[in-house]
């Protein structure tokens, strides 16, 4: 046991002696800073959003029956009117056969019955012909007036349900989705084929409460699409009075200039201006610490780090407003703020390159 404690002892002597002045000798981390700037801006919220169409129906069925005949596929462009699907239809054929043939034999009876009613009228001045006879008569025809009316009214109910036997396209647009064949068996009320209009569209996107204070109906915006190169106006079409109670957002809704540029469903970025265009303050936004509810940034004063608590404003370009905290001009950490701390020595090296704030370039 004892040697075992002298053989330790003796490893522990024989191992090199930290060296005091390592730590003065390594040299001070390098830190990229760009100073704050005092310009005029306008501040702005990027909020995301979905391209939405304005027209897109699924076709129903309004009536049981076999699919005979679907003449297009997914992705066809259609127009208005042309015919989707068809339904078999020889039985309601028959019945309209039938109904025709009711038709023509109340209307030989109507006919028949004026026919003795415009005889009976001559005969009414003379003793041949009774006032209960002619008021029969006159019944009469009333009578099969009515029944002609019936056989009419239900020649045209046939008449609609034989439309129903064929659906066609409420209004041009092409084929998104295709849920029946022919040989299918189909009920009333199944959906059998989905139509979309790729020239009306808009963007719904749910706005955040403090945001959507500052707005109203007819104010404008710039929509991104994925392909940075394509933007159009997007003017605020409705703002819902309905807030989500967790989120708190509310629903709106934006009609797009040019909405060719757009496809049903994909992401776009709406850049919402707000107030008027005044001087501030402003970092960039890798400055910015989040700590809690507060933020702060790490400020080179010479070579040495301080911590600036700040408060932010709305968001700029690549820049936040700061409100308090900051000057014009100071020197703000943007990389490598995650490894210093205040008071320590840094080597400071100027952020190179062009950033944007709000369509100008920073000097």
């Amino acid at each position: 046991m004892r040697a075992s404690f002298f053989f330790i002892l003796s490893v522990v002597l024989l191992l090199p002696l930290p060296n005091p002045l390592h730590a003065e000798n390594t040299p001070a981390p390098l830190v990229v800073v760009s100073a704050t700037l005092e310009k005029p801006a306008q501040p702005h919220a990027a909020i995301p959003g979905t391209v939405i169409p304005l027209l897109e129906s699924t076709l129903a069925s309004r009536v049981n029956g076999f699919v005979v005949s679907t003449p297009f596929q997914v992705g066809d462009r259609v127009e208005a009117g042309a015919d989707l699907v068809m339904l078999e239809s020889l039985d309601s054929q028959r019945e309209k056969q039938i109904q025709q043939a009711v038709i023509a034999e109340a209307a030989a009876h109507l006919s028949r019955a004026r026919n003795n009613l415009a005889r009976d009228k001559k005969l009414q001045n003379t003793p041949a012909l009774s006032r209960q006879r002619l008021a029969d008569r006159t019944a009469e025809v009333a009578i099969k007036a009515a029944i002609l009316n019936r056989a009419k009214a239900r020649l045209n109910q046939i008449q609609d349900q034989l439309s129903w036997h064929r659906m066609t396209a409420p209004f041009s647009g092409i084929i998104t989705e295709k849920r029946v064949s022919p040989g299918e068996w189909i009920t009333a009320g199944q959906g059998v084929v989905t139509v979309l209009d790729p020239t009306q569209l808009e963007v719904e996107a749910l706005i955040p409460a403090t945001v959507a204070d500052s707005l109203s109906v007819g104010v404008t915006a710039q929509a991104t699409f994925p392909k940075q190169s394509q933007t159009s106006v997007a003017t605020l079409r409705a703002l819902l009075p309905r807030q989500n109670p967790i989120s708190r957002n509310r629903p709106s809704y934006w009609t797009l200039e040019q909405p060719h540029q757009a496809i049903a469903g994909e992401s776009v970025s709406l850049t919402i201006p707000l107030g008027e265009k005044a001087t501030m303050v402003l970092a960039l936004k890798d400055a910015i610490i989040r700590q809690g509810k507060g933020s702060l940034v790490f400020v080179v004063d010479t070579d040495t780090i301080r911590a600036a608590p700040v408060q932010l404003g709305p968001s700029v370009g690549h820049y936040f407003q700061i409100r308090e905290g900051l000057q014009a001009g100071e020197q703000v950490v943007v990389r490598g703020n995650e490894r210093v701390r205040p008071g320590q020595k840094v080597r400071p090296i100027q952020l190179t390159g062009a950033d944007t704030v709000s369509g100008e370039q920073s000097p």
